[in-house]
């Protein structure tokens, strides 16, 4: 069926797509919204009937357009580096907290390769017998059926994820099967990350959302990861994607090296004190923030000092501040300062290409990443980076690479 849509139809289908999943803008394709609503109206049905449905945010034509967004981009142990974390470090923390069960969540599953990965895992790590417990969630129902089969081809298996622990076995030139052990401790639902987990799921020691909230707008990212660290137990870690977010979450502290996106909950009674570094980057904020500095008179003809730009960490800290007032074009503009003051400084390009990316500047935000690899390149992986959290170069290239090497995968 060919000819123009009604635009109403289309920006209210966008719309629901939105609330529902809390994707920005310019992360819901038109063409796959276009093409489920096309196909729609190839069955007899008119622009004012979808419209109609759409009214109500849960009916079957909002399910059918969820469906045709999502994306599902997975394969096994994919981001090896957070499950050798887990093995090597997340459990023995674990069991020295007195843990008699390990209990796991693929938050955003898929076709379900992430929580059957997870749950071998832990299965691999644990003395044999000890409980382990993995649920798998997602939005997409159809991708869930999938999952319980349990049978996956070659496109689940990539050189670039080795095979960590024992997982499935081959029963075809093609086709591999998920081992009977870890099958049975994994578990698959329906849930959206903007909606809390029914407490019929219980707590968990870990968590992986991974590649998903880079679609979120700033306030369904924030909304979610508030959601995903209520369901943690103390101490438990969550894992999250390369670029999803540049600083530690709320009643989280940071595990691991930084490139890791490994965060973990805070126990009763502890607290996340800030380094001296931190402390004295945040004593330096504004007001004592001026570009010209107020000099005491001076009687001529003494020369009066030239003024002195402020340090690139005020700057930042400044844009941060705005972007917590919700001020984003103020915060642009100061970190659009800050670059042409400070090229090299790595923080403040990735502040602003984040920037542009959760504004929908997607071609603005690549060449700031681009730039941002290369500088990092230059400089030894583990040389710190001076900003409001002193960093390693190489969490700098590992964001810029992780952001770049996105759309190849897309």
């Amino acid at each position: 069926m060919s000819g123009e849509l009604d635009p109403r139809l289309l920006t209210r289908a966008r719309e629901v797509v939105a609330a529902i999943t809390g994707f920005r803008d310019d992360a819901i394709s038109a063409e796959a919204v276009e093409r489920a609503v096309r196909a729609e109206l190839s069955r007899g049905r008119s622009s004012g009937d979808l419209l109609g449905e759409l009214i109500h945010p849960m009916s079957p034509l909002a399910t059918t357009l969820v469906r045709a967004v999502l994306v599902g981009e997975t394969y096994f142990f994919r981001q090896p580096e957070h499950f050798r974390f887990i093995a090597s470090e997340g459990v023995p923390a674990a069991l020295r907290r007195g843990a008699l069960a390990l209990r796991g969540w693929s938050a955003g599953c898929a076709t379900g390769e992430e929580a059957y990965s997870l749950a071998a895992c832990l299965q691999a790590s644990l003395p044999h017998g000890f409980p382990v417990e993995v649920l798998g969630t997602d939005l997409h129902e159809a991708s869930l059926e999938t999952a319980r089969r349990a049978t996956y081809g070659t496109w689940s298996r990539r050189e670039s994820a080795p095979k960590l622990f024992p997982l499935y076995v081959e029963t075809g030139e093609r086709q591999v099967t998920i081992l009977p052990v870890v099958r049975r401790v994994t578990t698959f639902a329906q849930a959206n990350l903007l909606a809390p987990l029914p407490e019929r799921f219980g707590r968990f020691d870990f968590i992986l959302c991974r590649n998903v909230l880079t679609y979120f707008t700033p306030a369904a990212r924030d909304a979610a990861i508030s959601l995903l660290s209520r369901t943690l137990n103390p101490g438990g870690l969550l894992f999250l994607g390369a670029v999803e977010v540049d600083r530690v979450p709320p009643g989280m502290v940071r595990e691991g090296p930084p490139e890791l996106q490994a965060f973990r909950l805070l126990g009763p009674g502890e607290s996340a004190a800030p380094s001296p570094r931190a402390r004295a980057a945040v004593g330096a904020r504004a007001p004592a923030l001026a570009l010209r500095p107020i000099s005491p008179p001076v009687p001529a003809p003494v020369r009066v000092a030239a003024a002195v730009p402020p340090v690139p960490s005020r700057l930042h800290l400044t844009a941060l501040e705005r972007i917590e007032e919700g001020d984003e074009v103020g915060a642009t503009a100061v970190l659009e300062a800050l670059v042409r003051q400070s090229p090299d400084y790595l923080p403040g390009l990735l502040e602003l290409a984040l920037l542009r990316e959760r504004s929908g500047a997607r071609e603005a935000a690549v060449p700031l990443m681009r730039a941002l690899r290369s500088r990092a390149e230059r400089l030894p992986p583990d040389q710190l980076v001076d900003g409001p959290e002193a960093l390693p170069a190489r969490f700098y290239q590992a964001s810029a690479d992780a952001y770049l090497n996105q759309g190849t995968l897309e």
